[in-house]
């Protein structure tokens, strides 16, 4: 019975590590997206339909990134919670 409930927590932990390779990559296609969009932008002439456009994807990825914080700690409680039904409710469902 032991061993099932270990097997379980490690298979939760597990599901860790894809969740941080995610938001990893996530913030490094960000990151590139703003940067490039700001050179696109720059190159442009202000006020013309192309430097509008690059100036709104600025804008709205800017927008994704204030709420970064908030996706992060979405996936830190997730697993917490994983965590937390494995432990406590996993000698529950052997009987």
């Amino acid at each position: 019975m032991k061993l099932k409930s270990i097997q379980n927590k490690k298979g939760q932990i597990g599901n860790l590590a894809p969740a941080i390779l995610s938001l990893v990559f996530a913030g490094i296609v960000l990151v590139f997206g703003l940067v490039m969009s700001q050179e696109l932008r720059d190159t442009q002439t202000a006020g013309t339909e192309a430097y509008t456009a690059a100036n709104q994807t600025v804008v709205g990825l800017g927008t994704f990134a204030d709420f970064w914080e908030i996706i992060v700690l979405a996936i830190v409680i997730t697993v917490v919670i994983g965590l937390l039904l494995v432990v406590f409710g996993g000698g529950k469902r052997g009987r």
